[in-house]
């Protein structure tokens, strides 16, 4: 496709193109124009086609398996645990029927832990993707580098207008706010999923997935749900082992003719 020519935008997109060093007007049409303005001129048919940039890098997939793998050993270990104990207490033990209820209690916790669990290792916990809003404009640079067949080594992040360019995914990064520490992004490339993710946490080394979301936003949800599940479980056992312990009555000691 053409690009559109004419306006502000089309006149700011070329210093992401031009090989030459930009006059002094260029550099304060550079700095003036915002990036959403730059994202709404039609770049790519004259800059790289998305289909045609490096690819993105490859994720450490052995490590998130192993990791993945870890955190599924463990949450199943401790259903089989907690669900054992309850089952193991509150059946035959109990006339009254009282012990139904944290028997109930420990199989929908149990359930509900296995589909946050599921929805943590399938979900998307944030991934910036590329698109045509988040690849163009491509850096002058970058474009420059990719034009000549060079590798991106040695380049740092770019900023322009509040945003970020991560020169390993490629993408734009859009301005952060409200962010957990001052000064820091909370847009984040994950070394180990080799993405970009928006409202990142950490990368948790026991389910191999980043973690990203405000509040219960994201995959945060699913992981905030496993340990809530956790918790409960662990006072839905011990609550029948209680009540059990408390309706013991001390043997009768008869005394000595």
């Amino acid at each position: 496709r053409a690009p559109r020519r004419g306006g502000v935008g089309a006149a700011a997109a070329t210093l992401f193109m031009d090989d030459k060093m930009p006059t002094a007007e260029e550099e304060v049409l550079r700095e003036s124009v915002p990036l959403g303005e730059l994202g709404r001129v039609d770049l790519e048919g004259s800059e790289i086609a998305i289909k045609d940039l490096p690819p993105m890098p490859t994720p450490l997939y052995w490590e998130r398996l192993s990791e993945s793998t870890l955190g599924c050993v463990v949450v199943l270990m401790l259903i089989g645990l907690f669900v054992g104990l309850t089952h193991g207490v509150a059946v035959g033990s109990d006339p009254s029927g009282v012990m139904v209820v944290p028997l109930a209690f420990i199989y929908v916790e149990a359930a509900i832990a296995v589909v946050a669990l599921c929805a943590l290792l399938f979900s998307d916990p944030g991934v910036i993707h590329r698109s045509p809003e988040t690849c163009y404009p491509i850096p002058r640079e970058v474009l420059t580098r990719l034009a000549h067949g060079e590798s991106l080594n040695g380049l740092t992040n770019l900023r322009h207008d509040g945003h970020t360019y991560c020169i390993r995914c490629l993408v734009w990064r859009p301005p952060a706010h409200g962010t957990r520490f001052s000064g820091a992004s909370s847009i984040h490339h994950c070394h180990t999923c080799q993405r970009c993710v928006r409202d990142f946490d950490h990368h948790c080394g026991v389910f191999g997935r980043c973690i990203a979301g405000k509040g219960w936003s994201g995959n945060m949800k699913w992981f905030k749900t496993i340990l809530m599940m956790a918790a409960a479980a662990l006072a839905t056992t011990v609550v029948p082992l209680i009540i059990k312990i408390l309706s013991i009555s001390p043997k009768r000691v008869e005394p000595l003719a």
